[in-house]
């Protein structure tokens, strides 16, 4: 959780001291109950958020079918595209995935912003630069991979992002449910159900509740045709890219 808008990662490193309340005066604090969608695809895109607490999912929607491109975490940026892009329709629907708190701003406000601290429009190109490579990777699941294999991938990104160890396993530490892991790679809910028994009975995870082990790894690995894989490659966001690199 962040107290301020001015400690994310966004603006950190960037604003100076006597200025930080006057970009705190340029934010409303907004509260979103869960599933609560903050806008939707196709919409006129005039605000950017920054999130305080709680996640937010960015989805497209097309016959019932909800497909989950992502998701954004507490100190992350949401809506910048459509603040600097001349055609300003939001790409894509945004929803809260719990309870959330945004800062919002509008694109007047954050033009006057950029115009004295130009280097945030570099933390712009590290964001969407990231947000490419994760297009990138989720058109891989969707249009190359068979189900089993895009289960598999998405569940070393979940260990990737929140893994953690234990005497059971190497737990997700994130709960989700079927449904929703089934629409982060396309699918309803019942053939994810399916993909995941299935690796429950070949012993590569371990189930208890909507808690996952993963127990065999390097199994899960050689289903995903991804032994050679850094980790690296499966981190969602890295906050480094928010920071501007010393010359």
């Amino acid at each position: 959780m962040y107290q301020s808008v001015v400690d994310s990662p966004f603006f950190k490193d960037i604003i100076k001291k006597e200025e930080r309340t006057w970009i705190e005066s340029k934010f409303l604090l907004r509260k979103y109950p869960k599933n609560q969608v903050l806008y939707f695809q196709n919409d006129p895109g005039h605000t950017m958020y920054v999130i305080q607490t709680g996640i937010l999912k960015i989805f497209r929607q097309e016959d019932h079918q909800e497909i989950v491109l992502g998701h954004q975490f507490p100190g992350e940026v949401i809506g910048e595209l459509e603040l600097f892009h001349h055609d300003n329709l939001r790409t894509a629907s945004v929803a809260a995935f719990d309870e959330v708190s945004v800062w919002e701003i509008r694109r007047e406000q954050m033009d006057e912003i950029v115009r004295i601290y130009p280097d945030l429009m570099r933390k712009v190109i590290y964001i969407l630069s990231e947000r490419l490579i994760q297009a990138d990777r989720k058109i891989e699941y969707l249009a190359f991979l068979d189900v089993r294999v895009r289960a598999a991938n998405l569940l070393l990104d979940l260990v990737s992002n929140f893994g953690k160890k234990t005497s059971n396993g190497l737990l997700i530490n994130w709960r989700i449910t079927q449904q929703h892991f089934g629409s982060m790679i396309g699918v309803g809910r019942e053939t994810a159900s399916k993909a995941l028994n299935d690796f429950k009975a070949e012993k590569l995870i371990h189930m208890d509740h909507r808690k996952v082990y993963v127990i065999d790894l390097e199994g899960l690995q050689d289903v995903a045709n991804a032994n050679q894989d850094p980790v690296e490659k499966r981190i969602w966001h890295s906050t480094h890219k928010y920071h501007i690199p010393t010359i």
